[in-house]
């Protein structure tokens, strides 16, 4: 078994590094792909046992993006998961064919193949608790057989090996903190004995073990790396670092906590929407037949599996509440369900269970064929099994492809390359800011540039760090105070002290200064003086976006993930910006070249399609305007502007009143259907 482990692992690690990316991807992937390859001390709560592992990854010799080299560990991580995940199913079913079949269908779900191939801090986790899982259940088989004390004490080492890993799960990701109802249920389940004093102060010490990767993280801190948050160099900033106190501690983030009901709710349904999408409907029927094939067969497991959903899935979700508003917090919210998915993952696995034994069943009752031996038939029963992960196989693949993925590198780059030599560019926001990061330091070509993170500016240890890399800025007098203060003070501050001897560029945060303003310069804006021309704003942007690494918006970027829709997001608001100032500028063909160009990322958004009908009619392009107007009806079509548009359109420039009077009973329809109603 210990071969076939071994040659499963290497199929699936060689299977997940093609898919590999060799970018950057969104969110704080950045971090820890710089945190790893510095050695440094990632966001909170610091994940030391990550870093120390990609330190070695990213180190490793030959030729490759840093990117490249941290994601393949998300390839090497998850195929490690999902070997164990067999261990697991294996044990308990004790059937190598539905056990193989129940694992590659988890391995070429989309989520799980996704996430091989970009590193995250979640797929350490899922190894850290799979690891732990098996070893509890390979507890409870010993010690259900064991006879004797000799026998117990045997079990009980498999046991604390449990709590080992799940101690080093709990404290490298808070979240595996809600498998202890799950874990608790299965242990006293197995022994009530166990919560005797000494058992469970043993116990409690192999959990506690789960630190010890936290020796690192003084270490880190001393060395000053770039990647150094809280500064842990003392016990105050340390304990700040692993309890996440920056963000809120066991929550997603502060901002999120007092979310609606009817928000918390969305989380569920959306929750059970990415299940029927991920496992699609066949999946989701041996999911449901597992279920109440597990009540029947186990009542332990099956309440153990379901605990451990509930808390990793609806519960977590339904208290962490992240709002569903765009792709960003989409593609954050989606890394959440992995947990959850590989417990569900069980329930799949015993119903594949339930059907092979019932056709098994059948096979040797009810069919008798003279020329066809039932052994014969059950055997190919059994490789029938592995039909459903060579479906999800073949449907998933290209969705989960990500070798020519390169958006998140080319916004790190056309970012930084939007700002001129010796600039000090401030950028807020996750991908922007990390992805910027990541290639500021990953290349020599952006050190003519001052770079500054605007969010962490509110912690004195990340100030420490400006102060300390930039030298010959003025900063305010409070600068390297240790209080923790409102970052947009400081911006604010740093620029008005510093914008005669630099040029300032800033992303999603532009204070007001006297006589000075901001305009759109490629995916940054520059504060100049009052007075600047549009011709000069159209000549710098079009130099500027002549360099872009994503330059034509036309560019097929592979299959459409929510953080490759939320990068595309970021350069169609930008270029939008462009376009609203060069109509502010009597720049219309300027700005309807550039409006294409957003239209051209196909995100679908209405109001570029409606910008570019108005700026042809201004143009007098009369003919060139129904065509936009058209596609924007089609985006929305209850927006009355817009159908007043295309009436304008059929009307004066079609000449056709017939055509008109079909808009305007349009109109006339959707102003009726939003008069409410009195019954």
């Amino acid at each position: 078994m210990k071969l076939i482990a071994l040659l499963f692992l290497l199929f699936l690690f060689a299977l997940y590094s093609v898919g590999v990316s060799p970018s950057v991807y969104g969110g704080d992937s950045g971090d820890i792909i710089l945190a790893s390859w510095f050695g440094g001390v990632a966001h909170p709560p610091g994940y030391p046992l990550q870093t120390m592992i990609g330190w070695v990854f990213t180190h490793l010799p030959y030729q490759a993006t840093v990117a490249y080299k941290a994601n393949l560990l998300a390839a090497f991580l998850m195929a490690i998961t999902i070997v164990l995940f067999f261990f697991i199913l294996n044990k308990l079913t004790k059937n190598l064919y539905v056990s193989l079949s129940s694992t590659l269908t988890l391995a070429f779900t989309p989520l799980f193949w996704v996430y091989a191939h970009i590193i995250e801090v979640f797929q350490l986790n899922l190894v850290l608790v799979g690891a732990s899982v098996y070893f509890l259940f390979a507890w409870r088989e010993k010690w259900l057989a064991a006879v004797g004390k000799k026998g117990k004490d045997k079990a009980t080492n498999l046991l604390r090996w449990s709590l080992l890993f799940l101690g080093l799960a709990v404290f490298h990701h808070h979240t595996s903190i809600l498998l202890f109802p799950a874990f608790g249920y299965l242990i006293l389940k197995t022994n009530k004995a166990f919560l005797g004093k000494k058992n469970l102060l043993k116990s409690s010490l192999f959990f506690l073990c789960g630190l010890l990767p936290y020796i690192f993280i003084p270490f880190a801190a001393f060395r000053q790396t770039p990647i150094n948050w809280d500064n842990p160099v003392n016990i105050v900033n340390f304990i700040r670092l692993i309890t996440r106190a920056d963000y809120g501690t066991f929550i997603a983030a502060s901002f999120l906590v007092g979310s609606s009901l009817h928000e918390k709710l969305l989380q569920l349904l959306n929750y059970i929407l990415f299940l029927k999408a991920d496992f699609t409907i066949i999946g989701a029927f041996f999911i449901l037949v597992g279920m109440i094939y597990g009540f029947f067969w186990n009542r332990t497991v099956f309440w153990f599996t379901l605990l451990a959903i509930i808390f990793t899935g609806p519960f977590f979700l339904f208290y962490a509440s992240f709002p569903l508003a765009n792709s960003f917090y989409v593609g954050l919210w989606e890394r959440f369900l992995l947990l959850s998915y590989f417990f569900i993952a069980v329930f799949l696995g015993l119903g594949i269970k339930a059907f092979y034994e019932y056709s098994t069943f059948f096979m040797r009752r009810k069919i008798k064929l003279r020329f066809f031996r039932s052994e014969s038939m059950i055997l190919f029963a059994s490789f029938a099994l592995l039909l459903l992960p060579f479906y999800f196989f073949l449907w998933n693949y290209g969705r989960s492809n990500l070798s020519d993925f390169k958006l998140g590198n080319w916004l790190g780059q056309d970012i930084l390359s939007s700002a001129e030599s010796n600039a000090i560019i401030f950028v807020l926001g996750d991908t922007t800011a990390f992805n910027s990061e990541y290639i500021y330091y990953t290349s020599e070509a952006y050190s003519n540039v001052k770079f500054i993170k605007g969010g962490p500016l509110r912690l004195p240890g990340y100030r420490n760090q400006v102060a300390a890399a930039y030298k010959d800025l003025n900063f305010p007098v409070d600068f390297l105070s240790n209080e923790i203060k409102d970052p947009g003070m400081y911006i604010s501050s740093i620029m008005s002290e510093n914008y005669d001897k630099y040029p300032i560029y800033a992303m999603n945060y532009y204070p007001n200064f006297e006589n000075r303003r901001w305009i759109s310069v490629g995916l940054l804006r520059k504060l100049v003086p009052e007075g600047i021309a549009g011709e000069n704003i159209l000549k710098l942007n079009n130099e500027v976006y002549s360099k872009f690494s994503y330059n034509d918006f036309s560019t097929p970027t592979g299959y459409e993930h929510y953080m490759s829709n939320h990068i595309k997001e970021i350069y169609y608001e930008s270029t939008m910006n462009l376009v609203d100032e060069l109509m502010t500028n009597d720049l219309k063909k300027e700005a309807i070249n550039y409006a294409r160009k957003a239209a051209a990322l196909s995100l679908d958004k209405k109001d570029v399609y409606v910008k570019l009908g108005l700026l042809y009619m201004l143009q007098d392009d009369c003919k060139n305007s129904e065509e936009p107007f058209l596609k924007a009806h089609s985006l929305d079509n209850k927006d009355i502007f817009v159908l007043e548009q295309l009436i304008n359109v059929a009307r004066d420039c079609k000449g056709n009143a017939d055509e008109a009077t079909f808009y305007q009973k349009l109109i006339e329809n959707v102003k009726l259907k939003a008069q409410p109603t009195f019954n």
